[in-house]
């Protein structure tokens, strides 16, 4: 099963970059960017279309980072709270014992 799902990961990325490649062969046109405050040199759609692309990538890893980082955190912090609760309920069941 798992080299199926391989394959069709294999497939898909090929694909992928298939679709990319006509994609940058269709569309050799340069077009300047204007970003309202200044306005860059007309590159190909293609550059811009990967470089929007490659920017939503870093933009969604770091963002991920970050919530792992926070979630980290949370669990960090709720592990100690249940070995402070665990130790106050042993030492409360000792005390009753005796």
């Amino acid at each position: 099963m798992q080299w199926l799902r391989q394959g069709l990961t294999l497939l898909l990325a090929i694909g992928a970059v298939t679709v990319g490649a006509l994609f940058s062969l269709q569309n050799t046109q340069p077009v300047p960017l204007d970003l309202m405050v200044f306005q860059l040199a007309p590159q190909p759609v293609a550059i811009w279309v990967l470089l929007a692309l490659a920017l939503g990538v870093m933009i969604g890893l770091l963002a991920g980072a970050w919530l792992s980082l926070r979630r980290a955190a949370t669990i960090r912090q709720l592990r100690k709270q249940r070995d402070r609760l665990l130790a106050a309920a042993e030492k409360g069941a000792n005390g009753d014992s005796e």
